[in-house]
C-alpha cells in the first residue's frame, strides 16, 4: 500500500487495543481510526484486572532475554504516555524489592540466577537495607533480599481511562467476521485476546487472580515480591494506601471467577509480610482470562491488510506500547527496531496452526 491509509480498525479495547489505537492515532492524525468492543469503554477484561507491573527482570522466569530490551523501552513509552496525557495516571519507576522469609532463601537465590550482569540495575541486599528502602518491612522478618532499581509499575484501570479518553472514535459492536471487516477498511488491527481464540489452533487461557485492599497502617513505594513455593506474590502499591495483590497463574479458561484457595492463599501470604494486612479492608477480588501461546510470548501476524496482535499472556501492560509501535510501523510500511522480534520464526509456526485452526 503507497498511499497513507485513511480508515483502519482496531478490535479490542484490552491494553493492546487501547494502545493500538493510541499509537495510530498520534502517527497518522489524518487516518480514521477507530476501536471497537463490545463491552463498551472501559471494558472489564483482564487488562482492567491486571496488576500493572512493568517489571522485566521479574519476568525473568517467564521470558526469554532477548525480550528484555523491548520490555524496557516499553517503560520509556509509558513514562512518555503519562507525560503527554491531560489526564495522568498512576506511573511510578522506584524499582522493585524481591524479599523471603528465612525458610525460602533458596528461591531467592536461584531467581537471582536468572539475572543477568547488570551491576547498575540490581543489587542483592540484606536486612538493614531492605528497612532503608521499605520502612514497613520488619528487620527481624526480612533478612535476604534482591533490589531492582529500573523496573515500574502503573494503575491498570486509571491507564486505560486516560488513553480512552483521547481517543477519538469508538464503537460499541460486536466484530467476529475479521476478514469481511477487512474490506471496508484500509488496515484491520485484531486485538482481541481470547475472542479470537477461533482464529488460533494454540491459544491457550490462563487465569490471573487478584486482591485490592485498603490498608492505612502500611506504607510501599514499590512493587514487593514475595519468593513462595507455590508461586511468587506480589504487592503493587497505588495511591492513598491501597494494594493490589496477585501471584497466581492457573491453568484454564473456562471461569473467570476467584477461586476460595486463591483468595485464602493471597491473604495469608500478604499476612505473612504485615500483621496490619489482619484489618486491611478488602476493596476487591478480580480475576482475568489472559490470552496466551505455548511460548507464552506474545506474537504479531500479518495477513494482508490484517494485523493481528496476540499472545500477551501476563506480559499485557509490559509489552503493548513497545507492540503498538510494531504495529504502527507494519501499517506506514517504517522500520522499527523490535518489529522483527515480535515477526519472528515463531510467529511462522503459529500461523501455520492458525491456518490449521481455520481450515
Amino acid at each position: 500500500m503507497t498511499e497513507s491509509p485513511k480508515n483502519i480498525a482496531v478490535i479490542g479495547a484490552g491494553i493492546m487495543g487501547i494502545c493500538n489505537a493510541y499509537a495510530l492515532q498520534i502517527a497518522l492524525p489524518d487516518a480514521q481510526i477507530t476501536l471497537f468492543d463490545s463491552q463498551g469503554f472501559p471494558a472489564k477484561n483482564a487488562s482492567y484486572m491486571a496488576g500493572g507491573m512493568l517489571a522485566p527482570y521479574s519476568e525473568l522466569d517467564h521470558m526469554p532475554r532477548e525480550y528484555l530490551e523491548p520490555a524496557f523501552a516499553s517503560i520509556s513509552l509509558w513514562r512518555d504516555i503519562s507525560a503527554a496525557l491531560d489526564h495522568p495516571f498512576e506511573f511510578h519507576q522506584n524499582g522493585s524489592l524481591f524479599i523471603s522469609h528465612d525458610q525460602d532463601r533458596h528461591l531467592l537465590e536461584r531467581f537471582k540466577s536468572l539475572l543477568p550482569h547488570a551491576p547498575h540495575d540490581w543489587k542483592q541486599i540484606g536486612a538493614q537495607e531492605i528497612t532503608t528502602l521499605e520502612p514497613a518491612l520488619s528487620s527481624a522478618t526480612f533478612k535476604n533480599g534482591l533490589s531492582i532499581n529500573t523496573e515500574a509499575h502503573l494503575h491498570p484501570q486509571k491507564v486505560m481511562d486516560a488513553m480512552l479518553y483521547v481517543i477519538k472514535s469508538k464503537q460499541i459492536q460486536k466484530i467476529e467476521n475479521i476478514d469481511a471487516l477487512s474490506d471496508e477498511y484500509d488496515y484491520v488491527i485484531d486485538s482481541r485476546g481470547m475472542g479470537a481464540k477461533s482464529r488460533f489452533a494454540n491459544l491457550r487461557g490462563v487465569k490471573g487472580e487478584t486482591l485490592v485492599v485498603y490498608n492505612e497502617e502500611f506504607k510501599l513505594s514499590r512493587p514487593l515480591r514475595l519468593m513462595h513455593p507455590r508461586y511468587p506474590l506480589y504487592i503493587v502499591p497505588r495511591d492513598n494506601n491501597i494494594f493490589m495483590i496477585g501471584a497466581t497463574i492457573i491453568e484454564t479458561e473456562e471461569s473467570d471467577a476467584l477461586s476460595l484457595r486463591s483468595g485464602m492463599e493471597l491473604m495469608s501470604a500478604l499476612y505473612s509480610v504485615h500483621k496490619s494486612f489482619s484489618d486491611a479492608n478488602v476493596i476487591d477480588f478480580r480475576a482475568g482470562i489472559r490470552p496466551s501461546f505455548d511460548s507464552n510470548m506474545p506474537q504479531i501476524f500479518t495477513d494482508k491488510n490484517i494485523i493481528e496482535c496476540n499472545g500477551l499472556f501476563r506480559h499485557g501492560y509490559l509489552f503493548a506500547p513497545v507492540m503498538a509501535q510494531c504495529v504502527t510501523s507494519l501499517v506506514t510500511q517504517e522500520n522499527y527496531t523490535y518489529t522483527d522480534l515480535f515477526l519472528g520464526k515463531k510467529n511462522n509456526e503459529n500461523q501455520d496452526k492458525r491456518h490449521i485452526a481455520t481450515a
